[in-house]
């Protein structure tokens, strides 16, 4: 499947590796990148709290431009998927992005995204209905 495989182009001296894992049923931990923090907890955070056991968080260039969506889910583990975050386009940033199975909790996939220093992570309000 797609753990163990690299997504896109191999990382490059002037990349860093952002990592993402889930900690117990309520929080998204990242490590290895600049934000609001390094653990957003999808009950307490104001973003994140009434959207449930999921969370959108946003990867920005150095510039501030949306750059990348990271999706977290819980269902008793948890598992991220990605999407892009500009309007403009439909395919994902040239960054080597890597997925394995309990690297860092054996509950939770590990995301690693190696993308240009100066990137930041912060959560994003998600779309709650279909009118918006």
């Amino acid at each position: 499947m797609f753990f163990n495989k690299n997504k896109k182009a191999d990382a490059s001296d002037d990349s860093v590796a952002a990592v993402f894992w889930g900690a117990s049923n309520r929080m998204v931990c990242c490590s290895g990148i600049d934000g609001e923090t390094n653990e957003f907890n999808t009950t307490s955070h104001p973003k994140l709290a009434q959207q449930g056991y999921v969370a959108t968080l946003e990867i920005q260039t150095a510039q501030s431009e949306p750059a990348l969506y990271l999706h977290a889910f819980y269902s008793g583990h948890w598992s991220f998927a990605v999407s892009p975050a500009s309007e403009d386009t439909d395919e994902l940033p040239k960054w080597k992005i890597t997925r394995e199975w309990g690297l860092v909790n054996p509950h939770s996939e590990t995301l690693t995204i190696f993308c240009p220093r100066g990137c930041s992570v912060s959560a994003i309000d998600r779309i709650a209905s279909h009118d918006e």
